[in-house]
């Protein structure tokens, strides 16, 4: 479906993949849970405008906040960077995201977001990132209104919403107003660019840190057994997971 995999065997070479020790603080489920997620959030904080001397906090919204990389987005924000977070998730995941470090919360599924973010800026001031984790085109109308021009709008997904089409980079050519955005936003800002992950140890390993003195948390939904099982319907129901996208957290797949 594009939005996820489980493997039996996986083959690492330690010297070019990103590859961390596990701590003691996560099991193997949390840990699985982890690099994926992680690292394409370290990509899409990447973005950020550098600190304005005059401007004590940097502003992020992170739609998708309860979700994969949405969770990591809005933990990282606040952990790493300092940052004012504004999460948009559904009303049953606002106190979940709250937990995580968010500010404050936009309910997608009761108001209009567009509206709801202009609303929360302070004097008018503009978000410094816009950090995509759903898909979509409704924020570009008030895109000029939302970022000033040295922000940035980095998406994981792209235009499409469709989760049974892939994602990421490769959607610049099946969407090429995607590409245009990305020059215009070179030349004239604010910034456009839809991100994969990183591949760089030194981040898991900064993760592990950051996990080993609690200032993080792993989020895992549910965990699955018996995909390989004859008969078992458990493959079905980690797609459906995949398909239907209302997960909080990860889901996680134990291949016994």
């Amino acid at each position: 479906t594009a939005e996820g995999t489980f493997s039996q065997y996986i083959h690492v070479n330690p010297a070019k993949d990103p590859i961390a020790r596990k701590p003691s603080c996560f099991t193997h489920e949390m840990a699985a849970a982890v690099p994926l997620v992680v690292l394409t959030a370290f990509s899409c904080l990447d973005w950020l405008p550098k600190v304005d001397p005059g401007i004590a906090t940097r502003r992020v919204v992170v739609a998708g906040a309860s979700g994969g990389v949405g969770t990591w987005c809005v933990q990282l924000a606040k952990k790493l960077h300092n940052c004012h977070v504004t999460g948009i998730c559904s009303a049953k995941n606002a106190d979940f995201v709250r937990r995580l470090g968010a500010d404050e919360v936009v309910d997608y599924t009761s108001e209009f977001v567009a509206q709801a973010l202009l609303e929360q800026r302070p004097n008018g001031r503009k978000y410094d990132l816009y950090i995509d984790c759903v898909g979509g085109t409704e924020m570009f109308p008030y895109l000029y209104d939302l970022l000033h021009p040295n922000a940035a709008y980095v998406t994981i997904v792209g235009d499409k919403t469709s989760r049974t089409v892939l994602g990421g980079p490769i959607t610049y050519f099946t969407y090429p107003a995607q590409l245009i955005r990305y020059i215009k936003g070179l030349i004239w800002g604010p910034r456009y660019a839809n991100v994969l992950l990183y591949t760089k140890s030194e981040l898991l390993q900064q993760v592990v840190s950051l996990a080993e003195r609690g200032k993080v948390e792993v989020v895992v939904q549910e965990v699955v057994k018996g995909v390989l099982d004859e008969g078992s319907e458990a493959w079905r129901k980690v797609f459906d997971f995949m398909e239907g996208g209302k997960v909080r957290g990860k889901i996680v797949v134990d291949i016994e």
